[in-house]
């Protein structure tokens, strides 16, 4: 084989990966290895002969035929659709996979089946998008995680990218916020969601309230969460507003509805 210079070597392995990543086949070891000699190259670095025997080798190759032609090519097409961006890489990896005719575990199966019905209602319907109703639920379950500290977010890989996407979905970042990761805020200290309905009905606005300690204040606001991530009212005591949590407050019994006569 004839050498090469070290910018025509540069420009077939910059050709070879868009060809072969334009194929699907990002993932395959043979565009990695290119891509790490890339990196070497473009540092003014040299190949060892058998590094640079392969390089020469695979950038004048073609991409592998795929298997599992139209499965794969109806993956990569959901997968490419605006609302799939949270599950994409799942599906390009699947996708891969078959094109090279791996065998896929049942459980893995069951899961891309999941991800193409619901790329399918995409494509049908258009990607999801929240109403005030539930954009204010999710806005409360990001309050809420708060509480959590970053050690045991670390431990919930899915409520941690669930808050991530609604951050960036809200500054603008991604298009669309995926139903699952809203359904994970949503639902999130359904207990203390109900507790803050409770508080509404107990505490009005413009209402006194009874602290633990025996003081009387003044309801300034609705039900909250505070900065902690905790259930709260603003009250005005001792003639300063104050944020007390709930659970410091005295719950007044409520009035029983009298029977018709």
């Amino acid at each position: 084989m004839t050498r090469m210079s070290t910018e025509k070597r540069i420009e077939l392995g910059q050709k070879m990966v868009e060809l072969w990543t334009a194929e699907g086949c990002e993932s395959d070891r043979s565009v990695r290895f290119v891509q790490d000699m890339l990196v070497r190259l473009n540092r003014g670095k040299g190949l060892t002969p058998r590094q640079r025997d392969w390089f020469d080798s695979v950038v004048v190759s073609a991409p592998p035929k795929p298997q599992n032609e139209t499965l794969v090519v109806r993956l990569r097409e959901l997968a490419n659709l605006v609302g799939m961006e949270d599950v994409k890489q799942v599906m390009t990896d699947f996708a891969y996979k078959l094109s090279r005719g791996w065998n896929l575990t049942e459980r893995q199966l069951a899961f891309m089946y999941t991800l193409m019905d619901r790329g399918e209602e995409v494509r049908k319907n258009g990607p999801w998008q929240p109403d005030e109703e539930e954009r204010a639920a999710m806005e409360m379950g990001v309050a809420f995680a708060r509480r959590y500290a970053e050690y045991f977010l670390s431990g919930q890989p899915g409520l941690s990218k669930s808050i991530q996407r609604f951050h960036d979905w809200r500054a603008g970042l991604t298009p669309t916020m995926d139903k699952w990761s809203a359904g994970k805020l949503m639902t999130l200290c359904k207990g203390d969601r109900a507790v803050m309905v409770d508080a509404g009905e107990r505490w009005p606005k413009g209402g006194l309230v009874e602290t633990k300690q025996g003081s009387i204040g003044l309801v300034l606001s609705a039900p909250h969460v505070d900065k902690n991530g905790r259930p709260a009212l603003l009250v005005l005591l001792d003639g300063e507003p104050r944020t007390l949590i709930l659970e410091s407050l005295v719950k007044p019994r409520k009035k029983r509805k009298k029977a018709a006569a």
